[in-house]
């Protein structure tokens, strides 16, 4: 019989009846995603930056990463519902907001790949991100391995049936709420969101699969930034800048409303980043502000 109690998360027993079948009627995260692209209008968010980054050398500067990093843990405190995951068949919600990404350890081909993984309170400023993702950075690119580098080279040279049975294993201790929270650690799918920049490759936003080891319920993709034809607030047609954003969602985590309206929060915060210095504002507030 499966524990209930978990070490990542908060089981949510008092759900709706039709919320808590969904995980038995649609059992796996790959027939449960639902994918969407916001195109996000970047011209008031480079103004933001050009005004803070005045003066500052390359290294002291706010890139839009550290915007989007902050807009997505503003987006999970502020919308909680996002924060869940299914495991064994029942809904819970992560004890802390995690996002995970990925980080070259060099700008090359043949450059070893890590993972970041940075856990925020949702409350953070701009400088507070930027300072938090300097140390994990620091960190992922140095010569040292992480638990989850040396988990998976342990793993890598043992025989192809002792794999399969280490994989199988996880499952079965993570569906009974038994996984060690070692392991837990040392694999990055137990997050809240996983991140991929490939803007900063020069790469527009692909639809990325959930995996179905771990606990993350979203995949977040960051495309390249383009110019656009837009009509603007006088009607005009107008080239501006633009990212393309693709979530991957469990859609048996929360109702499609919720996710959209958290959706358009998150696009709020990425256009006008001030709004993630001034406190932590609440959802309609942010919904409703426009510097126009």
């Amino acid at each position: 019989m499966a524990f209930k109690k978990r070490k990542d998360g908060i089981y949510l027993k008092n759900l709706p009846a039709f919320r808590r079948i969904f995980p038995y009627l649609m059992k796996t995260r790959t027939e449960s995603i639902i994918y969407f692209t916001q195109k996000i209008d970047m011209t008031t968010t480079l103004e933001y930056l050009g005004k803070i980054n005045d003066g500052r050398s390359r290294e002291e500067r706010f890139t839009l990463f550290h915007v989007f990093l902050a807009a997505i843990s503003r987006t999970m405190k502020l919308r909680p519902q996002l924060n869940r995951f299914i495991a064994g068949q029942r809904i819970y919600e992560h004890k802390d907001t995690r996002l995970t990404f990925i980080v070259k350890k060099e700008l090359t081909e043949e450059a070893e790949e890590t993972n970041a993984q940075i856990i925020f309170s949702g409350t953070e400023t701009l400088a507070e991100i930027k300072e938090k993702v300097a140390h994990h950075l620091s960190d992922a690119r140095s010569e040292k391995k992480g638990d989850d580098d040396r988990f998976i080279d342990f793993i890598a040279v043992l025989p192809r049936p002792i794999i399969n049975i280490i994989a199988w294993l996880i499952r079965w201790l993570d569906y009974h709420n038994i996984l060690p929270q070692i392991l837990q650690k040392a694999i990055p799918l137990y997050t809240s969101v996983y991140m991929a920049n490939l803007g900063s490759i020069g790469l527009d936003a692909p639809y990325h699969h959930l995996f179905e080891y771990g606990s993350a319920s979203i995949f977040l993709v960051i495309g390249k930034m383009h110019k656009e034809a837009l009509v603007d607030e006088y009607n005009q047609i107008r080239a501006r800048d633009c990212i393309n954003v693709s979530f991957t969602l469990d859609e048996r985590i929360t109702e499609g409303f919720y996710c959209a309206r958290s959706i358009l929060l998150f696009t709020q915060l990425i256009k006008y980043p001030e709004l993630l210095d001034a406190g932590e504002l609440q959802t309609e507030k942010i919904l409703e502000y426009s510097s126009t």
